[in-house]
């Protein structure tokens, strides 16, 4: 009597194990909703985009100069030691002007052969060695003179290639953020505007974001002349002003 029962109830056992089952299925997934609502909040359905752009102008306080020593010698041993006795000469020069070790930095030493085409085919007569020199000077803002003697002092010293002059800002954050400032609160004018025009009522902000790039330094290109065969004096640099600018898209909600 007894095993019949288990056997006539055994499809009514396992479907309230289902229903419980699919109870506990759907409580776990509302509490997983209602957590994901709390977390991210639904965008309003009504909202205005408003993009503004901010701009700061400073005086740029980083000069970055970059050079080369260009060396030719019957041998890649010759024309590659002289190089570097060129390039160290440099280094010694600038030190000299206070400029610390850190901000002296030689890169890319190449070395390859010199050829000329005789009887039918190419000769090599001699070789050629090729280096270049970085050197950074801070508080250009202020004075332009160790700029200026940095480079009499390279091409006196042998530099025969300036490739120019980077003028850029040692830190640049607080002026990024002030043109960033400026473009929130122009963002916000315009809005409000645009939304009092509309007869509507501005809310919160729902989003911020930055479409400008990072400001690259300003190149200030020598004369292809200025120090070749060393010996000669480079052209005087002025630092004149740069502008920072930033571009924010800000979207607001509207009531």
């Amino acid at each position: 009597m007894d095993t019949n029962f288990q056997t006539n109830n055994r499809p009514v056992l396992k479907a309230i194990v289902i229903l419980i089952a699919v109870f506990l299925a759907l409580a776990v997934v509302e509490k997983a909703i209602t957590l994901a609502k709390t977390i991210s909040p639904s965008k309003p359905d009504n909202t205005i985009s408003m993009t503004a752009e901010g701009k700061v102008t400073g005086k740029p306080d980083l000069a970055t100069v970059s050079l080369g020593v260009l060396t030719q010698a019957d041998t890649a041993k010759g024309a590659s030691d002289e190089n570097n006795k060129s390039i160290n000469k440099i280094a010694e020069a600038v030190k000299k002007l206070g400029i610390a070790n850190e901000d002296i930095v030689t890169s890319n030493l190449n070395v390859y052969p010199n050829y000329t085409y005789t009887n039918g085919k190419n000769e090599i007569n001699g070789y050629q060695a090729n280096q270049n020199l970085t050197i950074k000077i801070h508080g250009v803002d202020k004075s332009t003179d160790t700029l200026n003697k940095v480079l009499d002092a390279a091409v006196s010293s042998g530099s025969n290639q300036i490739q120019g002059v980077g003028l850029s800002f040692d830190d640049p954050d607080n002026l990024k953020q002030e043109a960033r400032k400026q473009a929130i609160d122009k963002a916000k004018q315009k809005a409000k505007e645009l939304a009092d025009q509309a007869g509507l009522r501005l809310g919160r902000i729902v989003s911020i974001s930055e479409s400008s790039g990072y400001d690259t330094p300003i190149p200030y290109m020598m004369d292809s002349k200025a120090g070749m065969g060393g010996g000669g004096s480079a052209p005087a640099v002025e630092t004149g002003s740069q502008d920072i600018t930033a571009s924010i898209t800000v979207v607001f909600e509207v009531k």
